[in-house]
């Protein structure tokens, strides 16, 4: 009788074995490995020998048959050493098996071979190491550069996804306080400048000359603060114009620098990678600049979701001009300028999921209105800047708003004269009381108008309600005793920043005594500021025993502990780690709660 299914036999034998038990499944299994092609099916061989070894019971005579079968697959695809292991284990199951002996002679094997174990680790896939590889922090890559292994290549290839480019020195501000200086000499600072000099020209030479790691570049910084054309700066600037066209898989850019360096990026960057999803600016005018106004013609990016921006002064007009061109993709918005308003006419808050807006809100602004009524898909939002209007009131009628709000921020610089909103302080604790989920916290103010918004400790008070919360930047107040502040703070804090302007009135170090009694104790990370300290030791002794990082204004110290006599060290940062790096070394630090993810940071 002829077959009228072509698939009728696979059906017949999937039916009779459907009532066999494990065993005799096992066995019908291993007579059908029997007529398997050693060659080329050494994965199907693999996977059927390892379900057999999982049954239970399974008669030692079959275990050395499997055994035997896989380690003769292995051994035709080249695996010598798990071979032998197999090979060793079928002997010891069956030490007088024939075949065993006829395979050892074939193959020249000693019998003290079959005993050695594999002299390296697993042998994982390219792709394999690359996911595991993605999940380390950069200090953590940069070691596995001087791993002898595929690895090292991996982290080469994961690391320079981001570069940065330093055309500049990196000059410390003048106004900072002298006490909090690196005690390092100049020569120390020029040396490394002049390293990042060279290994700026070093990576552009590598992108023109080496179109495979130009191909692999995602995401390009370039720093030039004091950038001036009349300097002979410009062979580095050809240079970087002439490497832009060769990062054809470039998704995002970061510029700080002047205007005539930000126009010719921006040319250049929308002229052959139109497909960029990320763009960052900083305006940073020449230090003998003085007229700091711009007004920055951005080109539209039809792919762009996230865009920052951060000047002093000048017009807004044409940013105000992209964000409309842009307002259907743009995902996440920042802008920084203490003179421009929110733009409420210009983006479409619906669609954004984090705002960042530091600026002027005016009597008249519709900041608040849209962002609270239209903000459904905000996860991000971080205020700051001048408040001249009563916003309160917003806050009340909009207490439901921003369901998947997950960091909120607060910060305002400056209360005009005219304005008093003594409800602000109790709407906005009232807004977050039942958002358990909140992982972020910031509201600062400025002391000497905490009456005129209503900020005494009862703004302290919805704190332990927030369960989640991983990072609290707040001031403190000044009718709240320390005893209880401490317990104040929710367990599951490990980043505090704490503005102690006016607060403290009488001895620092009393005063930290009080409040260490309630700290978290998995607090990591301390920032104290407006408030002179002489030592960043004393903070951790008197008040914080638990933090790795101290940071004192704008001064950090990394605080360990030695083993030996359990003695406190505090090494200070110097001004281009804390300046370009603080993230990368807060994350090694276990820190990395204190981070604030901007739009322009890393994703």
């Amino acid at each position: 009788m002829s077959l009228f299914n072509p698939r009728i036999l696979d059906a017949s034998i999937r039916d009779v074995t459907a009532d066999l038990n494990d065993t005799q499944k096992a066995d019908v299994l291993l007579h059908a490995l029997q007529h398997l092609p050693i060659q080329g099916c050494r994965t199907i061989m693999e996977n059927a020998v390892q379900s057999l070894l999982q049954v239970p019971n399974l008669p030692s005579a079959n275990i050395a048959r499997a055994l035997l079968l896989r380690a003769k697959g292995r051994l035709a695809a080249g695996y010598r050493t798990s071979a032998q292991q197999d090979l060793h284990s079928v002997l010891t199951v069956d030490p007088e098996n024939q075949d065993v002996k006829a395979i050892i002679q074939v193959q020249h094997l000693r019998p003290e071979m079959l005993l050695r174990e594999p002299d390296c680790p697993p042998r994982f896939s390219a792709e394999v190491w690359r996911e595991i590889a993605l999940f380390l922090p950069k200090r953590d890559l940069k070691s596995l550069l001087f791993v002898p292994n595929a690895l090292s290549r991996i982290a080469s290839q994961l690391l320079f996804r981001e570069i940065n480019i330093h055309l500049t020195a990196a000059v410390e501000p003048g106004g900072a306080d002298s006490r909090f200086r690196p005690t390092q000499g100049e020569s120390v600072d020029q040396d490394i400048d002049a390293w990042h000099y060279q290994r700026s020209a070093d990576i552009l030479t590598r992108i023109l000359v080496d179109p495979h790691f130009a191909g692999q570049v995602r995401s390009l910084s370039i720093f030039a603060l004091s950038y001036d054309v009349k300097q002979p700066l410009a062979f580095q600037v050809g240079m970087l114009m002439n490497a832009l066209p060769k990062l054809l898989n470039l998704r995002k850019v970061h510029c700080s620098g002047n205007k005539e360096l930000i126009a010719r990026m921006l040319h250049t960057v929308h002229s052959y990678n139109p497909r960029l999803q990320r763009l960052s600016l900083v305006y940073e005018p020449h230090i003998r600049a003085t007229d700091h106004a711009v007004d920055i013609e951005v080109p539209v990016f039809k792919h762009l979701t996230h865009f920052a921006i951060s000047s002093d002064g000048g017009s807004s007009s044409s940013v105000h001009t992209f964000l409309a061109q842009s307002r259907d993709t743009l995902r996440s918005l920042s802008i920084n300028n203490p003179r421009w308003r929110f733009p409420t006419e210009a983006i479409s808050v619906r669609h954004l999921t984090q705002i960042e807006f530091s600026g002027c809100f005016s009597t008249d602004t519709q900041a608040f209105s849209e962002i609270l009524a239209n903000g459904h898909q905000l996860e991000s939002l971080m205020l700051s800047g001048t408040l001249e209007c009563t916003p309160s009131s917003l806050f009340r009628k909009y207490r439901t708003a921003l369901p998947f709000l997950r960091h909120f921020s607060l910060t305002i610089t400056n209360l005009h004269r005219h304005i008093a909103d003594r409800e602000l302080c109790p709407a906005i604790s009232e807004f977050l009381r039942e958002r358990s989920q909140l992982r972020t916290y910031h509201l600062l103010i400025p002391p000497t108008d905490a009456r005129r918004i209503g900020f005494d400790a009862s703004a302290w008070g919805v704190l332990p309600v927030l369960s989640n919360l991983s990072s609290l930047s707040i001031t403190y107040p000044r009718d709240l005793s320390p005893a209880l502040a401490g317990w104040l703070v929710p367990r599951t804090v490990r980043a505090l920043t704490l503005d102690l302007s006016h607060a403290v009135t009488e001895d620092f170090m009393a005063f930290m005594n009080q409040l260490r009694t309630g700290m978290p104790p998995v607090l990591r990370y301390i920032g104290i500021t407006n408030i002179p300290i002489r030592s960043a030791l004393s903070v951790v002794e008197h008040g914080f025993p638990n933090v790795r990082v101290v940071r004192v204004d704008g001064n950090i110290w990394t605080v360990t502990r030695c083993e030996e006599d359990g003695s406190l060290e505090a090494e200070q940062w110097s001004y281009r780690r804390g300046k370009y790096h603080a993230a990368e070394w807060l994350e090694s630090l276990e820190c990395a709660d204190a981070i604030w993810v901007g739009v322009d940071g890393p994703r």
